[in-house]
């Protein structure tokens, strides 16, 4: 898979995300880049009837709401994957569609969905806890990040 840099550098999210996930797990957060890519690269006609369920090993897979709308895109697979690798910075190697209803399509976000969210320092304070002794002394900052962007979640998402 190939990085993308910011103009200062990997970002620190990245930095943390990289030495915590699975190598898998970089292609599954690129899902939401892919989506928007999608819509951009195949037009709103066909995005509409279109949705990137999921990508494995470079591999896109797409659903489509019609035979007709997935042939259009099976025709187009090849120049799919490469526009979607030269944007996303994602190594994309095919793409498969397959008929059926979209089972993930987005609604429209609210704008209160918006909001940012700042969990209170006692929250992440208790993650750091939770997190601290899997992390060594050096690396004191990234277990503190990682703990702050599971309050996060925690606020976002309460009772998962």
């Amino acid at each position: 898979m190939r990085r993308r840099w910011s103009k200062g550098g990997p970002s620190k999210v990245e930095g943390l995300l990289r030495g915590v996930l699975p190598r898998q797990a970089e292609e599954k957060l690129a899902l939401p880049e892919l989506r928007k890519a999608w819509a951009e690269i195949v037009g709103s006609a066909l995005a509409a009837k279109t949705y990137v369920e999921d990508i494995d090993e470079g591999a896109v897979l797409a659903k489509a709401e019609s035979p007709a709308a997935a042939k259009m895109i099976s025709m187009r697979a090849g120049s799919l994957a490469r526009e979607l690798s030269k944007r996303t910075g994602i190594s994309v190697a095919s793409v498969r569609v397959v008929p059926g209803k979209a089972s993930h399509r987005p609604s429209p976000r609210r704008k209160e969905e918006n909001i940012r969210i700042i969990p209170p320092k006692e929250e992440v304070e208790r993650n750091f806890e939770a997190v601290r002794e899997k992390f060594s002394p050096e690396r004191e900052t990234l277990a503190r990040r990682l703990a702050s962007l599971m309050a996060v979640f925690q606020r976002r998402f309460p009772g998962r």
